[in-house]
């Protein structure tokens, strides 16, 4: 398995059981499959936070959160506009699906 997502100054790839990270001005980061872990968050003025980093494998390799949360460990954190959340979603999606990793349905609301 081979996936790239690009969205302005961030880049993702995965190949194999491993996803690199990489954003500009910053270190690349690697994180297993099996320990990926995407969180969107609420921020300010119509602004998510994704934060993109390793957690415990029994997590879901992507979550919309209602509320923020402190950051744990180190990974990467993309503010985006609201409306570009999806093609996040549909990216951290697919490579779920590939990896068997959940990823937690969006609340309606």
């Amino acid at each position: 398995m081979s996936l790239e997502f690009r969205h302005d100054e961030l880049v993702v790839r995965v190949d194999g059981d491993v996803a690199e990270i990489f954003f500009k001005g910053m270190f690349s980061h690697r994180v297993l499959l099996e320990w990926l872990a995407v969180q969107v968050q609420p921020s300010i003025r119509g602004r998510l936070v994704v934060r993109i980093a390793s957690a415990p494998a029994d997590s879901p390799l992507y979550e919309v959160q209602a509320k923020a949360r402190p950051a744990r460990g180190s990974g990467v954190e993309v503010v985006i506009k609201t409306e570009e959340e999806p093609l996040y979603r549909q990216f951290f999606t697919r490579v779920g699906q590939l990896c068997g990793r959940p990823v937690v349905p969006l609340l309606s609301g």
